[in-house]
Formats: C-alpha cells, sequence, structure tokens
C-alpha cells in the first residue's frame, strides 16, 4: 500500500512547488479567490452573488416576506384563500362570544371557611384543581344577597386597608391574609377605618339621587 501523501497546498495554489500559473487548476484558484475589483460580500458560486448566474440579487426582501412567494401573508405564509377562510371564522367566534359576567369580590373570611368545609368533608388538606375552582363558583352563585354594591365596595376597602396595616408591621402577605380571614378586619383596624375618597364620592351620588326627588340641592 503506497503511503498517502498530504499537500500544504491545494492544487493551483501559488504556494504549491509546482505552482504553474497558466495551469487549469492554477487558473481555477484564481477565479475563486482572487478578487481584482476587492474583497467579495460572497464567495463564488454563491447564490446572492452577483455574477453567479441566475442569482436573486433583484428581489425586494422585507421582514416576513417570502420573496419567491410575495402573494401569501407575511409571517404566517398563509394564501389569499386561507387568510379570507381565517378571517371569517374570527368573525362568526366573535358573533358568538359572551362577554363575562362581572363578579363581586370575595370576602377571604367565606372563602377560606368554604375551602376548611371541603377539605373536611373530603377528608384530606390538598385540593384539586377542579375542586378548589367549584367551591369559588359555588360562593359566587350564593353571593350574598343583603349587601349592595356599595357595601360590597366599602368590605372589601376595609379588608384592604387592614392588609396594609398588618404589612406596615412587618407580617407578610400571606400571614396578613390569615389574620384577617380569622380575626377580621375590623378587630385589625380597631375601629379606625377610614373610607377612601372614592367610597366616599360613591356615597356623596348616592345621597344626591336620594334627595332629587324632594327638590333639595345637597351643598
Amino acid at each position: 500500500m503506497s503511503p498517502q501523501v498530504e499537500y500544504d497546498f491545494p492544487p493551483g495554489h501559488p504556494g504549491r512547488s509546482d505552482y504553474d500559473p497558466k495551469s487549469p487548476e492554477a487558473v481555477e484558484w484564481a477565479r475563486i479567490h482572487v478578487s481584482p475589483l476587492g474583497a467579495r460580500d460572497f464567495p463564488v458560486g454563491h447564490p446572492k452573488a452577483l455574477d453567479t448566474p441566475g442569482n436573486l440579487n433583484h428581489l425586494v426582501v422585507e421582514a416576513g416576506v417570502d420573496p419567491l412567494n410575495p402573494h401569501r401573508e407575511a409571517h404566517t405564509g398563509r394564501t389569499p384563500e386561507q387568510v379570507a377562510g381565517i378571517a371569517e371564522l374570527s368573525r362568526l367566534a366573535s358573533e358568538a362570544a359572551k362577554e363575562s359576567p362581572v363578579t363581586l369580590p370575595l370576602d377571604a373570611a367565606v372563602v377560606n371557611s368554604a375551602l376548611d368545609s371541603k377539605r373536611v368533608e373530603l377528608g384530606r388538606d390538598q385540593l384539586t384543581e377542579e375542586e378548589y375552582s367549584g367551591v369559588i363558583a359555588e360562593i359566587h352563585r350564593s353571593q350574598r344577597s343583603g349587601e349592595n354594591q356599595d357595601e360590597v365596595r366599602a368590605r372589601v376597602e376595609k379588608q384592604h386597608q387592614a392588609l396594609q396595616v398588618l404589612l406596615g408591621r412587618g407580617y407578610t402577605r400571606n400571614t396578613a391574609m390569615e389574620l384577617i380571614a380569622r380575626e377580621g378586619a375590623d378587630k385589625v383596624l380597631g375601629g379606625q377605618y377610614t373610607p377612601s375618597a372614592a367610597s366616599e364620592q360613591s356615597a356623596s351620588e348616592g345621597a344626591t339621587t336620594g334627595l332629587s326627588g324632594s327638590g333639595r340641592r345637597r351643598r
């Protein structure tokens, strides 16, 4: 078996000992590697090289657009027929969609009590996602009817104030929520509940509306 010879330079390279500038190898090497007009952006034969037959430099390339299929939708590549079909499906879905009902805020104490009752009923502490959602949904369905919207807003705001008080005392958020649920916001605040400007404005508007029928003007 004859030993394999490893050359330092490929055929036609000027560094070879047998270099002949007129040989076919040297002419081909010069065609690929020598650029009389300066450095090339792309090597010889590259699809984007200006001197490559059939190059695509004349095509305008835009973000998300296939230059060979400019009629397709940008970024998705959908045909016009597919775009029209999706638009029709979206229109039908929009017409059939129903706005989700607005739910009132829940009392943390009521939620914790209902969750504890569910745990006792099942005999375990860990509730599944479906069981937890079922408890919350049942509370929403049996929302207390004795409270109007202003009373619900005031109760929730009182809980928020109690939460801020406990956070200011150094309690963590979870511990503060547990204390509010167990002791009640009134006990945490110690009777120092102060309605916010939004609650006072709401109450003022309600009082003005109630007096409008008697002809009295609130100043």
